[in-house]
């Protein structure tokens, strides 16, 4: 992996669809590529892969869903997360208090654009 990106293709998308739900205009950053400084230790990178896969197949083992959490629309996903957080389970509630955290950090820091999405803007 490159340290553009830090997840998996699959783990990225669950990543993205978490954004999407909590933060409005997601789209302004690329969220995954501003992982990359936050999960430079693999550990931190698999912390995070098994709560991404944790939250895709939450709607599946709650049998709230025959999909996963990224096929969910934004607004059933922002429901769903937020009620992950309110769990009285332990491992979802933190797997999703920890993708909440991670979203919210990139958000935070000045606004930044991928590449891609920069020299599309300046066209």
């Amino acid at each position: 992996m490159s340290a553009g990106w830090p997840l998996s293709p699959g783990a990225a998308r669950v990543f993205y669809n978490a954004a999407d739900a909590w933060v409005d205009r997601c789209e302004e950053l690329d969220a995954v590529a501003a992982l990359a400084p936050q999960l430079a230790a693999p550990r931190e990178r698999r912390r995070l892969e098994r709560a991404l896969w944790l939250l895709e197949w939450s709607p599946r083992l709650g049998l709230r869903s025959a999909r996963g959490l990224s096929w969910l629309p934004r607004e059933e996903r922002r429901a769903w997360l937020d009620r992950l957080e309110r769990s009285g389970l332990w491992p979802t509630r933190r797997a999703a208090a920890r993708v909440h955290a991670l979203v919210d950090a990139c958000y935070a820091e000045p606004r930044r654009r991928s590449p891609a999405r920069a020299s599309a803007a300046e066209s």
